[in-house]
């Protein structure tokens, strides 16, 4: 079983536990901001050169794109009035920081498929 380099946690159940979450919040509380879709990374231990090119230019615009729901996310909270309360403030950053840590977990998931790949 691979342990996640965030806790002890199995990797899959985190990134199953953070992708439920980041989704359930960015669409209530910043409605303009879209959440990109996490990309399937193929085993590189079986996948051709052909399918890790092309993964790697999804995860490419991947990246792109949650990069630019972080920015929105950002933008959306300059926008909030002084109002906000601790609940949305910390909701909001939980989003974010759960987008960060999606964006790491699949460039791992990329890199060790790389490395697979290259030593078989």
């Amino acid at each position: 079983m691979k342990f996640s380099r965030f806790s002890l946690v199995p990797s899959g159940l985190l990134a199953v536990l953070l992708v439920s979450t980041g989704a359930l919040y960015a669409g209530e509380l910043a409605p303009d901001c879209q959440r990109p879709q996490r990309p399937a990374i193929p085993d590189g231990g079986d996948a051709a050169k052909g399918e890790l090119l092309a993964a790697r230019a999804i995860l490419e615009r991947y990246l792109g794109d949650a990069d630019r729901f972080l920015k929105c996310l950002r933008a959306f909270e300059e926008g909030l009035s002084e109002e906000v309360g601790e609940v949305d403030g910390h909701e909001l950053l939980l989003t974010y920081n759960t987008m960060v840590d999606e964006m790491y977990l699949v460039g791992d998931e990329f890199n060790i498929a790389l490395r697979k790949f290259k030593n078989r």
